[in-house]
């Protein structure tokens, strides 16, 4: 028997010894690392290797050995620089980028208005070009995996009479979901695709264009690691009546997704909104797999339902400032045990990209509102919109944070350049006193996809043509138009 188990013993070594190691595809070297893993150091100076499939096979505090110096295909060193997960933006509409500054004095419906007037002429040509602009958008700023909500191509016409009848919407020709679900792709950014249930003239038919988009994303799933999974856009809060809740919850059962809603938004037509809650409840949707969107105007009753049935919320600071939607209470929350992530929304409403300035403004909301400087801490806003922000959204296997088998999604920053002075505590530094300008280099997967503020393998110029063309077309149809006033209770946020 001893002999028998010495055999095998023997089997599996050599097995294993003849067994080649990953290729290392990227060494980088000489990091300040601020890895956000649980496991980990808040930071210190280290190294890592990326396989072949964009993944991270090590990561070490120290110098690489010299075998791994010499057998690495290419070698970063980045001399000391910070080196951090990109950041996660957990709630994005990003067509939305060639819309800015619209709406500037208007809170949320007011700022619908502003911007729907163009955007009921787009194409889904357009929307794969705005999308395409947005993604890079997101790239360039350190965003490299976003949860995007997808414009449907369902228009709600003007409204009737006073502005209290919404007549039926209508669906425009061409692929709108797939063309957007394309352009993250061509642009590089990691993402999960949100689509929304346009419901249309049966269930039959309502099914089989959703079922359209999900093979759709299917299909560039199986040939791009980028596409992380699919999801619905959750219209309870800008629809009539509850049978939307219930078909959401069907949808969520029958294939298996999460459900992110805005809800409970804007500081107008609060009760409304309270209401419309009890919907999902009864509809049985309210759970893990429901994450809401916004979730500012609450109750007691409300915050509790939500955290006894696991589901989850998505928190917006800079947007909810640009809007004045008011503010989430994201400690009470968390005390309460609801999971939070943090998104950027749309470059319509927080104007610049910026994760850094969005860090900041939630960290100092939360303690301004709760006149405490313990209230949130650096650490815990960071983890908020990187790993946080991944555990919400069920993505913590992939990305969130720099380990061993997740991808290689990280920033180069340097707070010398230009010069925040010297760093006394590193996680400090990186939250409170980078920014934008500290940014050097934008990596998914191990491959560059910005160099400071120029996106690689990207014709800029081009692109901004496509861009102005397209927008100046949508400028000329709205004028030409009767700029009918849109609805208080418009069909759904795109």
């Amino acid at each position: 028997m001893k002999t028998t188990v010495a055999l095998l013993l023997s089997f599996f070594a050599l097995a294993g010894a003849g067994r080649a190691a990953p290729k290392v595809e990227l060494l980088v070297k000489n990091a300040l690392l601020i890895p956000v893993a649980d496991a980990r150091p808040d930071s210190f100076t280290g190294y890592f290797t990326v396989g072949m499939d964009g993944r991270i096979i090590a990561l070490e505090p120290g110098e690489p050995p010299a075998d791994l110096l010499a057998s690495a295909a290419r070698l970063l060193d980045v001399s000391g620089q910070i080196v951090a997960p990109g950041f996660i933006s957990a709630h994005s509409h990003i067509y939305m980028s060639p819309l800015r500054g619209l709406g500037h004095d208007q809170t949320l419906y007011g700022w619908f208005e502003s911007w729907d007037r163009y955007l009921r002429h787009a194409t889904a040509e357009d929307l794969y070009w705005f999308s395409y602009h947005g993604a890079l958008d997101f790239l360039r700023n350190g965003l490299t995996t976003a949860y995007d909500f997808t414009h449907p191509g369902a228009f709600g016409p003007p409204a009737v009479g006073a502005g209290e009848v919404v007549a039926p919407g209508y669906v425009s020709p061409g692929p709108f979901e797939e063309n957007q679900i394309d352009a993250k792709i061509v642009a590089g950014l990691r993402f999960i695709d949100s689509v929304s249930i346009v419901e249309l003239a049966t269930p039959e038919a309502t099914r089989e264009r959703f079922d359209r988009t999900l093979a759709h994303f299917a299909k560039r799933k199986a040939e791009s690691p980028l596409a992380l999974k699919m999801a619905i856009s959750g219209e309870v809060q800008f629809l009539p009546d509850k049978k939307t809740a219930y078909l959401e919850a069907e949808y969520m059962e029958r294939y298996d997704l999460l459900n992110q809603t805005h809800f409970l938004e804007s500081p107008e037509r609060v009760a409304e909104q309270q209401v419309k809650f009890d919907w999902y409840v009864e509809a049985g949707a309210l759970g893990p797999r429901l994450i809401f969107g916004h979730f500012i105007h609450v109750t007691d009753a409300i915050v509790k339902a939500v955290a006894t049935s696991g589901a989850k919320m998505s928190w917006q600071p800079t947007s909810n400032g640009r809007l004045a939607d008011g503010i989430a209470d994201i400690v009470s929350y968390r005390k309460a045990g609801i999971p939070v992530a943090v998104g950027l929304d749309d470059q319509s409403c927080t104007d610049v990209a910026d994760p850094f300035q969005n860090l900041r403004i939630g960290l100092y909301t939360m303690r301004g509102l709760h006149k405490s400087a313990a209230a949130l801490s650096i650490r815990d806003m960071l983890r908020l919109h990187t790993l946080g922000s991944a555990e919400v959204l069920g993505i913590e296997r992939d990305v969130g944070s720099l380990e061993p088998g997740k991808f290689a999604d990280f920033l180069v920053v340097d707070p010398r350049d230009p010069d925040s002075g010297p760093t006394y505590e590193p996680l400090a530094t990186y939250v409170l006193a980078t920014s934008l300008r500290n940014l050097k280099q934008v990596y998914v997967g191990g491959r560059l996809k910005a160099d400071g503020p120029r996106l690689v393998d990207v014709d800029e110029p081009a692109l901004r043509r496509e861009i102005d063309v397209r927008t100046d077309r949508l400028r000329a149809a709205a004028s030409a138009a009767s700029s009918p006033k849109i609805s208080a209770a418009p069909l759904s946020k795109p």
